[in-house]
């Protein structure tokens, strides 16, 4: 039988391992584990989460030396079944439904079945990925399909490659010469000549997208050192694919001569609005198939992901530019994706990765990089577009995220003040009716209970 104090360690440790396995942020984290602690009723403990690390201190009286444990895990991008299972468990805990022992039980379970990955359904989200980039950018039905067809492969060497344990950023070299060789066997086989198309929107989804908004939310608030270790994630990966696709283009070119454009300048087609919002969808729905969503929750982000398409066409339409109207309907979805989280029970910062991705600048982060080492004009421009795209993105979603959370923690305010006069508001506090707000982002530094 565990003791309190082990009991709420062991939950806590459990609690950290799926929230960083499933992409959650440093801030999100540590409020959760927090709340552990101030149920169990154990104070002065203090909380550090670092990328991939958490550290936990625990000072009986302050005349005592403080117990410090650490624990490590393998930090992952977004896995919505073990971020919503995660959080159920957390939140019947901290409202008395379960007991510590109950919630390590169910722990268990879910951190065991989240081991078995499906293969499968992911190689399946990724073809749609292909897919839905590969109409955004204007591509023709045969250059679609062709691009689905060479992303599941390049998550499938990826995955193989990933299985023997090899460094990741040899993982994703492996995928980018995969792209590369793909997309060749598509026009010499197939007649598709979108080539350049076909590697883009196989590898959009790679090229410094996800751990770009992880990234600039850890900067903003206030969690730099796992900033920075998102910062190099996303350079590592984003120098991993370049390198295997200069590798593959070096490669073929020999071969295949000047009939194949490896690389050129790809931007939005804003002009087939319906083929545009139904790449979206298809991306955003691809991404949450990929990430572990299912029925009806990929249905309504994938619908969600056309909507912000939608707004960013509609927004450039009225005559905004571009970066304007892609912060307008970033925005906009970090407001929605606040007020959505009870329904869609999921955390709001995971919402905002899927409908967002489409609207991340992995053709500018191609044609940027490539254009240097190919010697290419203008090759900086895209980097520098690449840069302010991605900020306008991050900085919109976080946006809406606090003007709508503000505005949800001013009712709850109200609502406790009536409930409850005379006492103190604190947004900590765990005896609320719903405890949905561990999944409400704080821009705040909760460190200690």
């Amino acid at each position: 039988m565990l003791t309190t104090e082990q009991a709420a360690y062991k939950l806590a440790f459990q609690i950290a391992d799926a929230l960083i396995r499933s992409g959650a942020g440093s801030a999100n984290t540590t409020k959760s584990l927090l709340s552990i602690f101030r149920k169990t009723d154990l104070r002065d403990v203090t909380v550090s989460v670092g990328l991939g690390q958490v550290t936990i201190s625990h000072q009986d009286a302050p005349d005592k030396a403080p117990s410090t444990r650490v624990f490590e895990s393998e930090p992952g991008t977004l896995d919505i079944q073990l971020r919503t299972d995660a959080g159920n468990v957390l939140e019947d805990f901290v409202l008395g439904r379960i007991s510590a022992d109950e919630g390590i039980e169910r722990m268990d379970e879910i951190l065991a079945e989240s081991r078995d990955i499906g293969h499968g359904l992911t190689m399946t989200g990724f073809a749609m990925l292909g897919i839905g980039f590969a109409l955004i950018l204007g591509g023709s039905w045969l250059t679609s399909i062709s691009a689905a067809g060479v992303s599941a492969v390049v998550y499938g060497v990826y995955a193989l490659v990933q299985r023997v344990k090899a460094p990741e950023i040899f993982s994703l070299a492996a995928g980018g010469l995969t792209a590369v060789l793909g997309a060749t066997a598509a026009g010499v086989f197939f007649g598709a000549t979108q080539t350049a198309v076909c590697i883009v929107a196989a590898l959009a989804a790679w090229l410094a997208g996800i751990a770009a908004y992880g990234a600039v939310h850890d900067v903003i608030t206030g969690w730099y050192v796992s900033a920075s270790g998102r910062i190099f994630e996303a350079i590592t990966s984003t120098a991993g694919l370049v390198a295997g696709v200069a590798v593959g283009i070096h490669a073929m070119q020999p071969l295949v001569g000047d009939s194949m454009d490896y690389i050129e300048t790809l931007e939005m087609d804003d002009s087939r609005w319906a083929l545009s919002i139904l790449g979206a969808a298809v991306i955003s729905a691809g991404f949450a198939l990929a990430s572990g969503g299912r029925g009806w929750k990929l249905a309504t982000l994938g619908l969600f992901g056309g909507v912000v398409q939608l707004g960013v066409l509609a927004v450039t339409a009225a005559g905004m530019s571009s970066y304007g109207a892609i912060l307008v309907a970033s925005i906009a979805a970090g407001v929605f994706s606040v007020t959505l989280t009870r329904v869609l029970n999921l955390a709001s910062n995971a919402t905002l990765m899927i409908v967002l991705l489409p609207q991340f600048p992995g053709m500018l982060v191609y044609q940027g990089i490539l254009g240097v080492i190919f010697g290419l004009e203008d090759a900086g421009d895209s980097v520098l577009k690449a840069a302010i795209t991605a900020f306008c993105l991050c900085v919109g979603g976080m946006l809406g995220q606090y003007l709508a959370s503000e505005a949800l923690w001013a009712g709850r305010r109200r609502q406790f003040v009536r409930h409850h006069p005379g006492q103190k508001f604190r947004r900590e506090m765990a005896d609320e009716e719903n405890f949905s707000d561990i999944m409400v982002p704080i821009f705040s530094k909760p460190f200690t209970s």
